[in-house]
């Protein structure tokens, strides 16, 4: 019993070296979200047109954003995609751009980073990879 505790301390170290710490400091602030499952539905959403408030008569009033050539502008729209996996489902926002080549049936990896949205924390996507 003795040789067992021995080889124990001798083989255990106490204090963390460099690599061990630089490692846990990269685990422990890292912001990263990983989802892979199959796609069951995906719902488009009509594009929001921007606006801005401008003062009329000393009254405050919305009225639509417009670009340099005169046009209104819209936010991008988003998508809501359905993903199933082993032991759920999840609802997961993307937008348009990121959903266009997605294929209902086909699994994907989603992968991200957590953010604000809106005063809320969101799952925010930056790459799609089909498995």
């Amino acid at each position: 019993m003795a040789k067992q505790t021995q080889d124990i301390q001798e083989n255990y170290d106490a204090v963390p070296n460099e690599e061990t710490m630089r490692k846990y400091m990269e685990n422990y602030n890292r912001n990263e979200v990983r989802i892979a499952g199959t796609v069951r539905d995906i719902f488009l959403t009509e594009p929001k047109q921007k606006m801005k408030k401008v003062l009329v008569d000393g009254v405050e009033k919305k009225v639509p954003a417009l670009d340099e050539d005169g046009n209104e502008t819209f936010y991008e729209s988003s998508a809501y995609v359905t993903v199933s996996f082993d032991g759920g489902e999840m609802q997961l926002n993307l937008k348009s751009s990121l959903s266009a080549p997605l294929v209902i049936g086909r699994r994907y990896m989603f992968e991200g980073t957590k953010g604000l949205n809106y005063g809320s924390i969101q799952d925010k996507f930056h790459l799609i990879t089909q498995l």
